[in-house]
């Protein structure tokens, strides 16, 4: 009988060497020493006794033997060998009574070497052992800037803390995202509770994933899981059966398989032009789908019209989408929506009530929609938010850096001095772009230009937001009404005058009317369902489409005026290049588009400041729990990674 098994495991082996060989790989075991020839081990730590992950077993410690296995640990050498006798004895033995003697190993960035036990490994998971028990010594080494050092000196930190390790991450900061998820606080240890609910977990969720062909896709079990607990609530996800998980998965595959693509968010700059009628273009084939004749649809705001200059704008665009469709709409609306304690429940409400569109305002309502929108497939989720890589939630928000751009030049023109002022409210997506942009336009009227930057969420005495401590600053851009529900009054480009008053100047506006039109449009015609739906949708819309404006003080002199009028309808024809090729960061390094002008995605992702700007991007420690909570959605990378001490504070 072991013989037999012994044939079957070669069969395997050989398999693999000949897989192995057609790639040009090396068709043995990997080698520890060899591995660690150019590598530094700052540290080592013996862990005792641990259960190895029976897929984190990667090869041996030493060279002596290595030829004898496969990569896959499955033998190569002939049945008529001893190597072959001794490994159908350790299977007999397995066979009857089970190996139990843990075998000798070396752990070297959460992948497993065997010093001394090698068959017992071939014979286990020969047999699919899920874990292998091993007298384990970890093998640190010199952190760097490396991806691979970045993530697994998360690992270790979060070893500490639960002492799993049969979870790994293909990117940074999901381990501190995992420990969110399963409700533990930064910094706290797991039980042993807590660490046999999780294993079972994963252990069901890894069969699951592979039998809907999770194998074959280049993502780890560990970063499917963390989307499938950011849909579904994690004491649910334990106590939910095998069947429950693959039903509850597959609702969500498109969220997963986003993970794979380069470019998972689809950036939708202008409103979709309407299909021809009565015929879609779904997947190269021409299918009939019926219209809806009307809609209900429903806007959900964190604040309320009374105190909220944010909401009220929301509410002028409910107000133009119900005069513009007039009998094709109904429209409601919900205020003072906590997203951290009721917007789950009420979005599962009025889903459950046969909402067709929500309409969601607040970035931290985000997660709830997401949760919902998983349980409701026919109802559309949309929230106001940039960048968010989940195709079940479209998002939509105005191109901001056009705004600052221009205000940028009117700020030049307009200032005594070479120096002018910027509050950015948030360190999200799209952020340091629009600071960017401010810098550039200052800089196109005033070569020697400096902005000098402070952030609405590092309140500080010493330095106010209206920048009454510089005598040298009289301009400045305020925070708008964008990014602050609490507030109720509108902000933008503002002149601070002898007598202290504030009077201003510019005001950016996000027409948030273009948006509701222009997407329940799109449904009402047929044209939504021509998005790739294996893709986030991330409605981006400018100066072009309407979405964005600026409205002038009165008194502001002619010329100016005039220039800024030719700037914007440069923008409009999409003639004006905001960005040059080339631009020079604080940290003195060039940054240049990968090809002539930048993509709405660097543009999206630009974590850098200008040369000219004097400020830095905060650090995630700095911020206080309600800013977390939205650079934990759509914050900068920069300041996520930061959240779990692998970053520093910024680039710059």
């Amino acid at each position: 009988m072991s013989l037999e098994e012994y044939k079957l495991a070669l069969k395997a082996g050989q398999k693999d060497y000949r897989a192995h060989v057609a790639r040009g790989q090396s068709p043995y075991l990997p080698v520890l020493d060899d591995i660690l020839v150019n590598v530094k081990i700052v540290a080592t730590e013996p862990l005792g006794l641990v259960n190895m992950p029976s897929e984190s077993i990667a090869g041996t410690k030493t060279s002596g033997r290595h030829t004898a296995f496969a990569p896959n640990f499955m033998p190569l050498l002939d049945v008529d060998t001893e190597f072959a006798s001794k490994w159908s004895v350790l299977c007999e033995a397995h066979l009857e009574e089970g190996i139990r003697n843990p075998v000798t190993a070396y752990e070297f960035l959460n992948q497993f070497y065997i010093e001394e036990g090698n068959k017992r490994v071939s014979v286990l998971k020969h047999f699919d052992a899920a874990s292998i028990p091993g007298t384990v010594t970890r093998l640190i080494p010199a952190r760097n800037n490396s991806l691979e050092s970045r993530i697994y000196y998360e690992f270790m930190d979060f070893y500490k803390l639960s002492k799993v390790n049969i979870v790994q991450f293909s990117r940074p900061g999901s381990y501190a995202k995992l420990q969110k998820l399963v409700c533990k606080a930064s910094g706290e240890e797991w039980t042993d509770e807590d660490r046999k609910n999780f294993n079972a977990l994963h252990t069901k969720f890894r069969q699951q994933f592979r039998a809907l062909g999770g194998a074959r896709l280049p993502l780890t079990v560990g970063d499917a899981l963390l989307v499938y607990l950011s849909v579904y609530r994690y004491s649910d996800a334990c106590d939910s059966t095998p069947a429950q998980i693959k039903e509850k998965l597959a609702r969500i595959w498109d969220e997963i398989t986003v993970l794979t693509k380069d470019q998972a968010v689809e950036v939708v700059l202008e409103p979709a032009s309407e299909p021809a009628e009565g015929r879609l273009s779904l997947s190269k084939l021409n299918i009939f789908i019926p219209r809806p004749s009307e809609l209900h649809v429903t806007f959900l705001h964190e604040a309320n019209e009374t105190n909220s200059a944010w909401v009220r704008a929301h509410e002028k665009g409910r107000s133009a989408l119900a005069n513009t469709f007039t009998d094709r709409v109904i429209l409601s609306s919900h205020e003072n929506v906590d997203p951290d304690v009721d917007a789950e429940q009420i979005l599962e409400e009025v889903a459950h009530n046969g909402t067709d569109v929500v309409f969601t305002t607040s970035v931290r309502m985000h997660t709830a929609c997401l949760k919902v929108a998983a349980q409701h497939p026919k109802t559309k989720f949309l929230n106001c938010s940039l960048n968010t890589p989940h195709p079940l939630v479209r998002t939509y928000y105005p191109r901001t850096y056009e705004a600052t751009y221009i205000l940028g030049m009117l700020a030049g023109i307009l200032s005594p001095t070479n120096t002018v002022g910027y509050v950015a409210n948030n360190p999200i997506y799209g952020i340091p772009a629009a600071i960017n942009a401010y810098a550039q336009g200052l800089r196109s009227v005033r070569p020697e230009g400096r902005v000098l930057l402070r952030w609405a969420c590092l309140p500080d005495p010493a330095h106010p937001l209206d920048f009454s401590d510089r005598e040298d600053v009289t301009l400045f851009y305020a925070r708008d009404s964008r990014e602050a529900p609490d507030t109720h009054r509108d902000y933008g480009l503002c002149q601070r005058l002898p007598d202290g008053v504030i009077r201003p100047v510019g005001l950016p506006q996000w027409r948030w009317d273009v948006f509701y039109i222009e997407i329940i449009r799109s449904i009402l015609n047929g044209s939504w369902d021509e998005a790739d739906t294996s893709k986030a949708i991330n409605y981006w819309w400018g100066m072009k489409s309407g979405a964005v404006g600026i409205q002038y003080s009165d008194g502001l002199p002619g010329g100016p005026l005039q220039l800024l009028g030719l700037m914007e309808t440069q923008l409009h024809s999409g003639l004006l290049t905001i960005f040059p090729s080339k631009v020079y960061a604080q940290d003195h390094r060039m940054h240049s588009p990968q090809k002539i002008v930048y993509t709405p995605k660097e543009l999206m992702l630009m974590d850098w400041l200008d040369a000219c700007v004097e400020g830095a991007l905060p650090s995630y420690d700095q911020l206080d729990v309600k800013t977390r909570t939205l650079a934990d959605i759509c914050g900068l990378d920069v300041i996520k990674e930061d959240a779990d001490g692998t970053a520093a504070p910024s680039k710059i």
